[in-house]
């Protein structure tokens, strides 16, 4: 069972993350998003970071920043450790909100439910609905939820990190994939977290739902702008972080 929950609840999240780095430019009026989303939405970026292994991940950044940032420029702006750890939450929240709109643009809401119908069953979003009231499926996505503001910010943090080392920027990466750092196990805990609920409990609304995440995750992948998808380079990201950068001396005026 555990195979089949990680592969169909760790999908949808994974394309929900890819989806959201594609250019604005992908459909100048983005189509409605897919009716499944409002019982599969993560948490938004301001939402993630609160959670405390994502405020880890931006301390570590802000340590990184601050660490890189020339010591004169540091001082004539009275600009301290703490100073670095604000802009990289901001920093990470202004990424996370940038991809979301990417990901917006990208989707076609319409084309991607009559797929999820077509494979589900006419009466499959209703259904999806309905089971995300049981008892034990809210408790699972209590503890997706948790999962994905941890693997959502990593991957912000990420695409910040390639975005400075594709720009030549001189800092360190943050990312603990990169560092090996040992908050690693901590993040891991947490993404195993709703896997290990629903092996436990072995519940049939759980599973059901889980095949429903399945679907809506090829229904999603599917129906998004491909070519938009392949034209995308974290160094897109630059126009977000150039200014503030420079304004606390991490990248050179």
């Amino acid at each position: 069972m555990r195979t089949c929950i990680s592969t169909a609840g760790t999908a949808l999240l994974a394309v929900l993350i890819t989806i959201g780095i594609a250019p604005v430019s992908a459909q100048t009026v983005p189509k409605p998003p897919p009716a499944f989303l409002k019982v599969l939405t993560p948490p938004t970026p301001a939402e993630s970071i609160e959670a405390p292994l994502s405020a880890k991940l931006a301390d570590k950044l802000g340590q990184v920043w601050f660490e890189a940032a020339d010591p004169a420029c540091r001082a004539s702006k009275s600009l301290d450790l703490a100073s670095y750890k604000k802009l990289a939450r901001i920093m990470i929240v202004a990424v996370g909100d940038h991809i979301r709109q990417f990901s917006a643009s990208v989707q076609d809401g319409p084309k991607a439910d009559a797929q999820f119908a077509a494979e589900a069953g006419q009466g499959a979003l209703a259904e999806l609905r309905r089971l995300a009231n049981d008892p034990a499926v809210k408790e699972f996505l209590v503890r997706s939820r948790k999962r994905s503001e941890i693997e959502l910010t990593q991957t912000y943090l990420e695409n910040i990190d390639r975005a400075l080392l594709l720009r030549r920027v001189q800092t360190r990466q943050a990312s603990p994939l990169a560092t090996g750092d040992d908050v690693l196990l901590e993040i891991e805990k947490v993404s195993s977290g709703p896997l290990d609920y629903a092996d436990a409990k072995k519940s049939r609304a759980i599973n059901r739902f889980i095949e429903l995440m399945g679907i809506a995750e090829r229904a999603l992948a599917d129906t998004s702008n491909k070519i938009e998808l392949l034209r995308w380079g974290p160094v897109r990201l630059m126009p977000i972080l150039e200014g503030p950068l420079k304004e606390n001396c991490v990248m050179k005026e």
